[in-house]
């Protein structure tokens, strides 16, 4: 066991938590020799209706309804866990992002879904997250709705994406440590790309090949400054391609994908606009976490 009783964290909404999160949860809790928290967060009703009676029957309809959701997600975790790891329950009332993300700061391991539902729903709960990722230290694992845990594919790697070859020491570190106790390899992925726009103005192949050649040798100068790199299998993916695209097409093949957010941004950690892309068409985890 680790010093935090339960380590991971797993957010349950109001429609409860699907399949695929509570695998990941339980896998986690079990490497990590830890326990499940499992949070529902009820939004505190501050205005309308204002009738006292009409907040107070509100407020008893959304408890209830966390209520069941977490008994429902514990009953189905608990079987996952099998009695290997501790496991508990908490209903907390407040803004949800916020509450979520001070619970979060307590803990190695967020995880959180991605609902694949209308565009406005989609729009609120992506909001949730993305705001979540960006104000807690905590790794924050995003678990697309329909995803589910591929026991039985133990060669599928854990992937990192770097967006500038030269800060990829301060980017794969996280998901070097992951790969290692995980057991998996390792791909560092970097997409060198040029906007179309640019490349019809003469950009020959034999162009685009020395760009992408350089971009890779930055990319494994970095990597060699990296303390204990081959300690895991490490492969090097430089693919001429839209980053997004590239990113999400990692999504398909990896175990998990780790992104780093944007810690220099004037305002502080912020996710960027081609993260919040990959999360929105991510078709498997992805790990959000700070630069180390």
């Amino acid at each position: 066991m680790t010093d935090t009783e339960y380590g991971v964290l797993v957010a349950v909404g109001p429609d409860g938590a699907h399949d695929g999160a509570l695998d990941l949860a339980a896998c986690e809790a079990v490497r990590r020799r830890t326990g499940v928290l499992l949070l529902h967060v009820v939004h505190s009703i501050r205005s309308a209706p204002s009738a006292v009676q009409q907040v107070d029957s509100l407020d008893r309809t959304l408890t209830r309804v966390g209520t069941d959701v977490l008994r429902d997600a514990a009953e189905r975790l608990r079987t996952r866990l099998d009695g290997r790891a501790p496991m508990t329950t908490e209903l907390a009332t407040g803004p949800v992002a916020g509450t979520i993300a001070v619970r979060a700061a307590d803990c190695e391991l967020l995880i959180m879904e991605r609902r694949d539902t209308g565009w406005a729903e989609r729009l609120l709960t992506m909001s949730v997250t993305t705001r979540v990722a960006t104000h807690t230290a905590t790794p924050v694992i995003v678990v697309p709705e329909g995803w589910r845990h591929k026991y039985d594919e133990a060669a599928l790697p854990v992937t990192v994406g770097v967006d500038r070859p030269l800060d990829a020491q301060d980017q794969v570190e996280t998901a070097l440590v992951y790969a290692r106790d995980a057991g998996r390899r390792l791909v560092v992925l970097h997409a060198a790309w040029l906007a179309e726009q640019y490349q019809d103005l003469g950009f020959s192949n034999s162009t685009r090949d020395h760009w992408r050649h350089e971009a890779q040798r930055e990319l494994e100068l970095a990597l060699s400054k990296v303390p204990d790199l081959y300690t895991v299998d490490v492969t090097v993916d430089v693919p001429w391609r839209r980053p997004a695209d590239a990113l999400v097409g990692a999504t398909k093949t990896s175990y998990l994908l780790v992104l780093n957010r944007r810690d220099e941004h004037p305002l502080g950690a912020h996710l960027g606009p081609m993260t919040r892309a990959v999360l929105r068409h991510a078709e498997g985890p992805v790990m959000i976490v700070g630069r180390t």
